[in-house]
């Protein structure tokens, strides 16, 4: 093991106060939350976190950054890794999605959305610099998306433009999430990756079952 590779204990306050930061601003808004309740609930004093961050909206930017690498690493990258076919990568990146929507709500009762959707509607105009991060996010969910789409073509399941496909994915699992946050159904989720397994010419969604046990 390298140890010099091995976070400080610096780097890895800095990283909880941004992971506590990032589910306090999911749950309850980046203007509902001060940095008071999130040095509390990350068990530091108000002047660590300023220590880290020189402001609340650096910290946001912070969890933007946070936010957006959990969902690549999670919903893609691993997803990625573990299957090949378009119809199987579909399916998990849902299956996933559901799984932790379905998981909040039997412990809070509510859904929360897209927490980088969240923060960009929220501060996007205030701060144009959540907006660029939270583009940069999408549109690497995007690319993953088109890889989907430009496999389903080759496979010859579907025709069409694969870029054009593929944003057409994104946008369902972006409709998703809001409609289950409004909704508080994660099931809603399901319904999505259902609709695009049929866009991509996988018909038999029973890939995914209507609810997933808990």
């Amino acid at each position: 093991m390298d140890i010099a590779a091995l976070p400080t204990k610096g780097e890895r306050t800095r990283a909880h106060i941004v992971a506590t930061a990032a589910s306090l601003f999911w749950k309850r808004n980046f203007h509902g939350v001060s940095v008071d309740l999130v040095a509390d609930t990350a068990g530091v004093n108000k002047a660590t976190v300023y220590r880290y961050f020189a402001d609340k909206r650096d910290l946001a930017l912070a969890v933007v950054r946070y936010n957006g690498a959990v969902t690549l690493e999670v919903l893609f990258a691993s997803t990625f890794d573990r299957f090949s076919e378009p119809q199987d990568r579909l399916a998990a990146i849902y299956r996933q999605a559901y799984l932790i929507h379905r998981d909040m709500h039997g412990e809070s009762g509510d859904i929360y959305g897209c927490p980088i959707v969240g923060l960009a509607l929220e501060l996007g105009q205030e701060m144009p610099e959540i907006r660029s991060e939270a583009q940069a996010t999408f549109d690497q969910v995007e690319a993953h998306f088109i890889q989907i789409a430009k496999d389903a073509i080759a496979a010859r399941a579907v025709t069409g433009d694969s870029h054009t496909l593929g944003r057409t994915l994104m946008q369902l699992l972006h409709g998703a999430l809001a409609s289950a946050r409004v909704a508080a159904d994660p099931g809603r989720i399901l319904d999505a990756g259902r609709a695009s397994l049929a866009l991509t010419g996988y018909p038999d969604t029973s890939i995914l079952p209507q609810e997933i046990p808990a």
